[in-house]
C-alpha cells in the first residue's frame, strides 16, 4: 500500500472519528428544528426522558454550560455518552423489573410431620 495512501485514510478516518463525538442540541424533537449549538462528548448531559417512534429516538435533555448556564432541548440518536448511558439504564431497569418470576426455595417435605394424637372423651359406655 502506498504510504501517501495510508496517510491519507488514517486522516480521514480520524476525522470522521472525531465529528462523530459531537452532536446537535435542537431545539424541538426534530432534525428540521433550529438548532441551539453543537454538544460535545466532553460536555455535561443531563438525559431526563426518551421518545421513540419517529425514525430516530428523541431525548430531552439539560447541557451545563462552562459559565453554569443550563440550556434545555433535544438529542436526536444515541450518539452521545450520556444518552449511551441513559439506554443501559433503562434496559436494566426494564429487565430487572419486568424479568420472570423468581423460583421460591423449595422446602424439604421429606420428613414426616408429627402430630398430636386427638384428644378423647370419656365414654361411660366404653368397654373397657
Amino acid at each position: 500500500m502506498n504510504p501517501k495512501l495510508g496517510a491519507v485514510l488514517l486522516l480521514t478516518a480520524t476525522t470522521l472519528a472525531a465529528q462523530s463525538s459531537s452532536a446537535l442540541l435542537f431545539s424541538e424533537c426534530s432534525d428540521s428544528s433550529e438548532v441551539k449549538r453543537i454538544v460535545q462528548s466532553s460536555d455535561t448531559v443531563v438525559v431526563r426522558h426518551s421518545l421513540d417512534g419517529g425514525p430516530q429516538t428523541c431525548y430531552s435533555v439539560s447541557i451545563s454550560s462552562e459559565n453554569g448556564n443550563v440550556m434545555n432541548g433535544f438529542l436526536l440518536g444515541s450518539s452521545h455518552p450520556a444518552v449511551s448511558a441513559f439506554e443501559r439504564k433503562e434496559q436494566d431497569y426494564i429487565a430487572q423489573t419486568f424479568s420472570g418470576p423468581t423460583e421460591a426455595k423449595k422446602q424439604d417435605h421429606s420428613k414426616p410431620v408429627a402430630r398430636a394424637k386427638p384428644f378423647k372423651l370419656w365414654n361411660p359406655f366404653g368397654s373397657r
